[in-house]
């Protein structure tokens, strides 16, 4: 990795960086028995363990503290805020540390390149109102971080420590949701090891607690893993409602797709077209039978032409709920088609699904699946059809995401009173005339095209489960646990870690797996980058520069 490699840092100050040389030991390892040492890695035994050389030169870094006072600092294990106070640094720090405000990465793999930027302002402001407000989580660039090659992380972590710190600190206590305590602590492992480096200490480690969440993200952390603490014991039931036209459900089983199903998982299939699906054998992840429920649904013929009319999934879900409501449901009910993937990528469904096979999810009431955000509408026919399904008027424009696929607690689908699901499925099922015209894009206007009323639902679903009518975005919305908070999917997806369809935010990587010692080895011994470029504001300007 590296046959091409640049960095440019864009930095606020002309001042130029304060040249030096720093020399160091590995200072961070976690013994056999648990228990982390910050200072001179030991063993088991408590002896030093061997320690490898580090040398850097300063790169474009602002105005370092060139020093290195030889300190060694030693803590035990203990709560996350202890570490915080073994990281105490010297009063009196006489030096100040400026950084870049932006880093651009370049680097080939074979004949595939990539060529990328991320702005450490720009993550520290929003890190920052991540813990003080809740406000939306810099996820995609945590991810970024944490999956930089070794070369880059190295310059990453020396370039703008408290960018790198955080990144590990915020993306471990979401992988706590999807992959279990051994992920999050290597995670956390990581972090503790970038302070505990000499290289940090003094000014720069100053810097990453006062400048940065830094004792915000360690208790955040701390507080959510114990929470999480049983979890894996108690995972969520799950009941699967998909209405079912020809789509081919070999997706069901392919676990290059959806990565698993949690133990106790129900499948209902809706036939719609009179056509039984072929499913096959299921499993849970843990090797328990998935039990699948196949029933059949017609829709009622439409009198205008004397054919099925299309109700899709509305007919489906009403339908579920109804029948369902005194047998009992699920923890968790997942609503989605019978070709999931056109409109939520599999990496979103994962997250959730891995959540629920987890039981970290517990505090989960509804969320919306739709990869793209609709464009909210209000009109007559729709106040009318929400005024009559609810049986309130409708107080605010409905917002919400495309296409009707959506998870949902028991406990949120019992809190309204099965009458009023049947109510609404009278709305949807050929009960009522449709008495609305539709009008949307050209090729949606056809005879025997889908019916308003069921259309009209798929603004409201959020909002017959219990929320208000402008659902938040999911990056956004605060009451979601931090691994559904990535941002949406944009009009284009230039890298691979920036959407829900990427391996790294799915869950095919596993940081744990890759080990300690093996990422700490390959981050202190990874060879300087073969160009740095310090790039000053005004700059660009010079006839130098250009020429």
């Amino acid at each position: 990795q590296g046959s091409r490699s640049e960095r440019a840092a864009r930095m606020s100050s002309p001042d130029p960086p304060c040249v030096g040389r720093w020399s160091g030991s590995v200072v961070a390892a976690a013994r056999s028995d648990g228990r982390w040492v910050l200072g001179r890695p030991e063993d088991a035994a408590g002896q030093p363990m061997a320690a490898s050389p580090l040398r850097r030169r300063s790169g474009a870094t602002g105005r370092n503290s060139c020093r290195d006072d030889g300190r060694e600092r030693r803590g035990g294990g203990g709560r996350a805020l202890a570490l915080l106070l073994a990281l105490a640094s010297p009063t009196g720090v006489g030096a100040q540390a400026t950084y870049p405000s932006e880093f651009r990465f370049s680097w080939c793999i074979g004949d595939r390149c990539f060529d990328h930027s991320i702005s450490a302002a720009h993550f520290q402001l929003r890190i920052n109102k991540y813990y003080s407000e809740g406000a939306r989580p810099p996820l995609r660039e945590a991810f970024f971080v944490a999956t930089l090659p070794p070369p880059y992380q190295k310059e990453l972590l020396y370039g703008c420590p408290g960018l790198s710190v955080l990144a590990h600190l915020l993306l471990a206590e979401a992988r706590l949701y999807t992959h279990g305590p051994g992920e999050a602590d290597e995670l956390a492992k990581r972090a503790y090891a970038m302070l505990s480096l000499p290289e940090i200490a003094g000014p720069h480690l100053e810097g990453i607690k006062h400048a940065w969440p830094l004792a915000p993200a360690l208790e955040r952390y701390e507080q959510t893993a114990l929470k999480l603490h049983s979890s894996e014991d108690n995972p969520q039931s799950l009941d699967i409602v998909l209405p079912h036209c020809r789509e081919d459900l070999s997706w069901l089983g392919d676990r290059s797709s959806l990565e698993m199903l949690p133990d106790r998982t129900r499948i209902f299939i809706y036939e719609k077209c009179g056509e039984a699906a072929r499913v096959p054998n299921l499993t849970s992840w843990r090797g328990q039978p998935v039990e699948v429920v196949h029933m059949v649904l017609e829709d009622a013929v439409d009198p205008q032409t004397g054919l099925a009319a299309r109700r899709d999934e509305c007919t489906a879900y009403l339908a579920h709920v109804v029948q369902t409501y005194s047998t009992g449901f699920a923890d968790v009910i997942l609503f989605v088609h019978g070709d999931p993937s056109a409109h939520t990528p599999f990496g979103l469904l994962n997250i959730l699904l891995r959540g629920l096979a987890l039981g970290t999810l517990r505090d989960l009431e509804f969320v919306h699946l739709g990869a793209p955000r609709m464009v909210h509408t209000a009109n007559p026919c729709q106040a009318g059809l929400f005024e009559a399904a609810m049986g309130r008027p409708q107080s605010a424009p409905l917002s919400t995401y495309c296409c009707s696929q959506f998870a949902v607690s028991r406990e949120r689908i019992t809190s309204r009173p099965v009458e009023d699901y049947a109510r609404m499925l009278q709305l949807v099922d050929g009960s009522i005339p449709d008495l609305c015209d539709r009008v949307g894009p050209a090729f949606e206007r056809y005879r025997g095209a889908r019916l308003s009323h069921c259309y009209f639902f798929e603004f409201m679903w959020h909002a017959v489960f219990g929320e208000h009518e402008e659902l938040p975005l999911r990056a956004d919305d605060a009451r979601l646990p931090v691994a559904l908070r990535l941002k949406d999917n944009e009009e284009s997806m230039p890298s691979t870690w920036k959407s829900y369809l990427s391996p790294f935010v799915g869950g095919q990587l596993a940081f744990e797996r890759q080990g300690h010692e093996v990422w700490l080895a390959q981050l202190l011994g990874a060879q300087p980058v073969e160009s740095r470029q310090q790039v000053n504001y005004g700059d660009d300007q010079l006839p130098e520069f250009n020429s």
